[in-house]
Parts: structure tokens; sequence; C-alpha cells
């Protein structure tokens, strides 16, 4: 099967995200960033795909009673990508939050990672020990 001119295009321009994916994140581990990138969902002409996270921090508000928040340091691959949707979901210590990247399909776009951070708002917590995991990154954390 011949590769025309577009799917070659197209493989330069994944294989230069990853890499610049890889420049951005410094001495990340390789697997790591590979996992990151999720197969993305077609439909209505975009892409929704998962949105490489590089890291968390949990924030813990000296108030009564705490306050629960989570920083979110992520990037964006190029200058079509942007953020799509945060969703977050608790089913007993463990709080999961995903978030979404959308972009134009068949669109060529300027390899240019932006990074992105995003404080998502926990609330309030019982005492206890908790995981929460932000695509796939994972932190534990307690509230007393």
């Amino acid at each position: 099967m011949k590769t025309t001119r577009l799917q070659l295009l197209h493989r330069i321009v994944r294989f230069a995200a990853i890499i610049s994916a890889i420049c951005f994140t410094g001495c990340a581990n390789f697997d790591d960033i590979l996992e990151d990138i999720a197969e993305p969902i077609e439909g209505d002409g975009v892409i929704i795909a998962s949105m490489p996270i590089g890291e968390i921090e949990v924030l813990l508000a000296e108030s009564h009673p705490v306050q629960v928040t989570v920083e979110v340091n992520g990037w964006l691959p190029d200058s079509c990508t942007a953020h799509h949707e945060t969703h977050q979901a608790q089913e007993g210590n463990t709080i999961t939050i995903q978030i979404t990247t959308i972009r134009p399909r068949d669109l060529a776009c300027a390899t240019v990672v932006t990074e992105y951070q995003e404080r998502v708002s926990i609330g309030t917590l019982p005492a206890g020990d908790y995981k929460v995991i932000v695509n796939d990154v994972e932190a534990e954390f307690r509230v007393d």
C-alpha cells in the first residue's frame, strides 16, 4: 500500500508532537508519556482525547472544615487543541478527575506545546486517607 503525502505529513506531525511532549517534560519516563496519549474519540469533525498530565498537587486549605483543591499541570500538544471538559467523581476515598481536550479533525496545526494549569475544587472531605487520580496520574493525601 502506497503512503500518500497527507498520511506522511500526519505521521510527521504526530511524531513531532510526541517529541515536543518529551522535551516539555524534561527527564520524565518515556513509557509514562506514551501512556498519557490516549486513543482519541472522533466524531462530528472533532477529536476528543485525554489531556496529557505532567503532575498534580493536592492543596489543603487551613480552614475548618478543610477545603481540598487539586492543582493540575498538563499541556496542549498543538495550536489547535483546547481544553474540552473536566469531570470529577468520587467513589469511597478515591477521587477521579478526567480532563479532556478537543481539536478539529483534518486541520493542519502548528506543533506548539502549551502549558495548561487548572485548579479543581474537591470541596470538604471528612477525616481520612484519600487518593486522587487525574487522567492516570495519582496522588495520595490525608485529611485530619
